[in-house]
């Protein structure tokens, strides 16, 4: 259902406080100049990041973002690639932005890194992103490693040493579906939170100040009745397209263009029709409907980095009850962990058919 506008006004005034902790010099910086390094993660977190930034009526014209893309990429890929020692393809393009950064855009191989090195010495970033493969991403003892997931530091000081103006931010990234073969966790709760605590232990290591969380965003949209039983993901590990990619991108724009434009994320009327999108697991379109509760998802996590919480919950007050005659599988507590019983109080539930997951209040 549509939010009241008055209801959109009054829970942003709850979150004002959010956007002044992301406002600071730099993201105000006239001529803001940001480079993303990264892998599909970085598409999933941007793809219709153009799209909300455009709807909002933000002022781009003084700014820019850039991203460099190497499919499945981790600290050590680009580190290698840096010096011609990668073996897979990589490109840099520009995102968004009225500015043109003074580099080369296009495609290169990893044993010619001639173009990644032009980017990082023919202009001076303001702000540098970088994120760890997924793969890794929960697992923060090996980032530090001479192994593959590993190469945190010498990448940090490659930076540090070519860039040493830019500041450097992170991409908290999202967690696989709960039944991909590559969740080791079998949870996407808890392969997020593990996610969600190497970047808090990041943070304090290397005094790491800005984070862009939207793989809490996306959590926050899981614990939400949206969620579906892939955990919205187009393929077990990447976004989906449509709802959840676009709560990716709200949250990144929360945090990159919100505290530079002073305009919310809350109330963007863009829209994305997914219904003709194939993948292997259902996509699911942006609509009036379930926008505003990815737009609250985005901002809860700029508030929270690294705790989940139900959208729906902020947006409506309170949670009207539910009643179902069907058996279910399991049921999920509105920080996600899952149970094979209902408890007191709001349970996200999938029937027994497991095409569906609903919110319910459960009382004894």
């Amino acid at each position: 259902m549509r939010t009241p506008l008055f209801l959109l006004l009054s829970v942003l005034s709850l979150f004002t406080h959010a956007s002044a902790k992301a406002e600071n010099a730099l993201l105000k910086k006239s001529g803001l100049k940001v480079l993303d390094i990264g892998n599909s993660y970085t598409d999933d977190a941007t793809a219709l990041l153009p799209r909300i930034a455009e709807a909002s009526g933000s002022d781009l014209s003084d700014m820019c973002l850039y991203k460099a893309y190497r499919s499945g990429a981790s600290f050590k890929n680009w580190y290698d690639g840096y010096y011609d020692r990668d073996d897979n393809d990589y490109s840099i393009s520009k995102v968004l932005g009225g500015i043109d950064a003074n580099i080369t855009t296009g495609s290169g191989t990893g044993t010619d890194g001639k173009l990644f090195r032009e980017a990082l010495a023919n202009e001076q970033w303001d702000l540098i992103v970088i994120h760890q493969n997924s793969t890794y991403a929960p697992y923060y003892e090996q980032w530090n490693t001479a192994e593959d997931g590993g190469y945190l530091r010498e990448l940090l000081s490659l930076l540090k040493e070519l860039q040493p103006q830019a500041a450097i931010g992170f991409l908290l990234v999202h967690s696989y579906w709960d039944g991909y073969r590559g969740n080791k966790e079998k949870s996407s709760l808890v392969r997020w939170q593990l996610i969600a605590n190497s970047t808090r232990q990041l943070c304090e290591d290397y005094d790491i100040s800005l984070v862009i969380p939207y793989g809490t965003a996306v959590e926050n949209l899981r614990a939400s009745s949206l969620n579906n039983e892939y955990d919205l993901t187009s393929d077990g590990t990447h976004l989906g397209f449509g709802l959840c990619k676009y709560t990716a991108a709200c949250c990144y724009y929360e945090c990159l263009i919100a505290p530079r434009s002073g305009i919310s994320v809350l109330g963007n009327t863009a829209r994305y029709d997914a219904s003709y999108v194939e993948t292997k697991y259902p996509a699911v379109s942006v609509t009036d409907e379930n926008a505003a509760i990815a737009q609250m998802a985005a901002i809860l996590a700029t508030e929270n980095w690294y705790g989940c919480e139900n959208p729906e919950t902020t947006l409506s007050g309170s949670v009207p009850p539910v009643k179902s005659g069907r058996t279910f599988e399991y049921s999920y507590s509105l920080g996600g962990l899952r149970s094979n019983r209902l408890h007191r109080g709001i349970n996200i539930v999938q029937d027994h058919s497991g095409k569906m997951i609903k919110l319910m209040k459960w009382k004894n």
